[in-house]
């Protein structure tokens, strides 16, 4: 074993919610414990925010400690040296915020499932606790295999919690989310494998594979192919047009609380290791296709608003609005500027509160009025005044309001467009009116408009009232004070363009 600092909590943070998500999945078979196993999950997230805390204190709260950009909370476990294969973990200023992201979203996603979920508890929590360790080990693994076991860890949870808990067409999306990411992932795999053997078969160490294929010598045609099926299979994860087409199914068969760790956890995977096992991976080859993923980018973000403006559904609708909010993500990450890269991180940590808010908000209009039509909806203000308040402020933080967190990263990305392609930057601000016009219709007709009579729905409560508090407090809180985060994100961003030299 190896260890760089003298308190290890980033390791204790990845292995503990897989630890007890084991654990309750051994309870299952064990008597009736579906009153209080919700209360043992519940719990395990309280201690994973609190360890992430202790990691963001052993990172540095204060921002100059590593100020160069450099890893820090680097630690390394010897687990197969002879085949290069170890547990190495390291965070910064670019994987902090999601790890911190993921902490705050599963106790919302527990406190939301407490209600929604009746049946087999204890496997579906032990599933979230599993999907969530998974995360967080996509999020500061720097071994390409581990990264790639961490990737795949998260893929079989996530198919049971839409499959057995799903609508009436799960089966049907559950298979169709493990057929195209896991397609996605053995392409992945066939990338990380063309990255080991052809640098010597030594280690799978990101940053000594990535010395060597930096190297002028290198072959550039093995380059691009490395290049090329890595991102396919983060595209997919994304998803990026023309890839999408299993996110929405997924989502409006999935419960809510499920839905909430697919949007904003799971696509955020793909987004993240774009920059750290795409970009800051093989920068000469990144460089050269930026182009074409910025205005795929683009594409993707407006295929998603038109889409969207055509649903009736809301849930859908807020599932492709997501396709349009990961296309500005990839806009930002693609601009090849320091603000775009900026706005893009800061803007999987603001798109991650703000859909889980809009996904638990569409799933309760389901069960409290018996359906998510929205022409079938009308005047759910009046009769549940504090659905309408949530639902009105998350839409006006999805569409960028200012002193929201969402107009944070939209203006930094739309800033870095502009900086890459003033016709792109025009493009993006367009769609983002897009955006408003289908999210001020969808308020329009189903929260604003006249009262449906005869009507006696339940209101926000309990539980469900705690997740969306905590939602609603951190988009209030990085809309005032982005810098809350920024301050992260922004020494690290400095050092990955420092080290790519564009």
């Amino acid at each position: 074993m190896r260890c760089y600092d003298a308190v290890d909590f980033l390791t204790p943070l990845i292995f503990f919610p897989l630890a007890t998500g084991g654990l309750l999945l051994a309870l299952s078979q064990v008597g009736n414990l579906d009153e209080l196993v919700p209360k043992i999950a519940l719990l395990a997230t309280i201690i994973e925010l609190l360890l992430s805390f202790a990691m963001l204190s052993a990172y540095g709260l204060n921002i100059y400690k590593w100020s160069l950009g450099t890893f820090s909370e680097y630690h390394v476990y010897y687990w197969l040296p002879a085949l290069g294969i170890n547990l190495q973990f390291a965070v910064d200023g670019i994987s902090v915020p999601l790890i911190i992201l993921t902490a705050f979203t599963m106790i919302c996603v527990v406190l939301s499932s407490m209600r929604e979920i009746s049946s087999r508890r204890s496997f579906y929590y032990s599933l979230l606790l599993i999907t969530e360790g998974g995360i967080i080990g996509v999020f500061s693994s720097l071994n390409l295999f581990v990264f790639f076991i961490f990737w795949e860890i998260v893929l079989i949870p996530m198919f049971f919690l839409i499959g057995v808990w799903g609508g009436p067409r799960r089966e049907y999306s559950s298979y169709k989310f493990l057929l195209y990411t896991h397609v996605g992932s053995v392409v992945m795999l066939i990338g990380i494998f063309l990255a080991y053997f052809s640098t010597g078969g030594v280690s799978f160490n990101m940053t000594s594979i990535a010395a060597k294929l930096a190297s002028p010598s290198f072959s550039a045609v093995t380059k691009d192919a490395i290049f090329g099926t890595l991102v396919f299979g983060f595209l997919i994860k994304m998803p990026v047009f023309p890839f999408h087409t299993w996110l929405p199914d997924a989502h409006v068969e999935a419960p809510s609380p499920v839905s909430v760790v697919l949007a904003s956890l799971l696509l955020k995977m793909g987004g993240y290791a774009m920059i750290r096992f795409a970009f800051e991976f093989i920068p000469q080859v990144a460089h050269s296709a930026a182009p074409f993923l910025l205005v795929l980018g683009v594409i993707s973000a407006l295929y998603g608003s038109l889409v969207a403006y055509r649903q009736t559904d809301v849930k859908r609708m807020v599932a492709l609005s997501s396709i349009s909010h990961m296309g500005f993500v990839l806009i930002g990450i693609a601009s090849l500027t320091s603000i775009g890269l900026v706005g893009a991180v800061f803007q999987m940590f603001s798109h991650g509160i703000i859909v889980g808010s809009l996904f638990l908000l569409s799933g309760f209009v389901g069960e409290s009025t018996g359906t998510r039509e929205i022409p079938r909806l009308s005047g759910l203000a009046h009769w549940l005044p504090r659905l309408g308040g949530f639902m009105t402020f998350a839409s006006l933080a999805s569409v960028g309001l200012p002193g929201l967190s969402g107009f944070v990263g939209e203006f930094m990305i739309i800033s870095g467009a502009f900086a890459a392609n003033v016709a792109v930057g025009i493009v993006a601000a367009i769609i983002l009116a897009f955006t408003a016009g289908y999210y001020m219709w969808m308020l329009q007709r189903m929260i604003f408009s006249k009262p449906m009579e005869g009507a006696a729905y339940r209101d926000l409560r309990g539980t469900e009232l705690a997740a969306l508090a905590i939602f609603a407090a951190l988009i209030i809180l990085l809309g005032v004070y982005p810098g809350l985060i920024q301050s992260y994100i922004s020494p690290s961003v400095t050092n990955f363009f420092h080290m790519v030299k564009w």
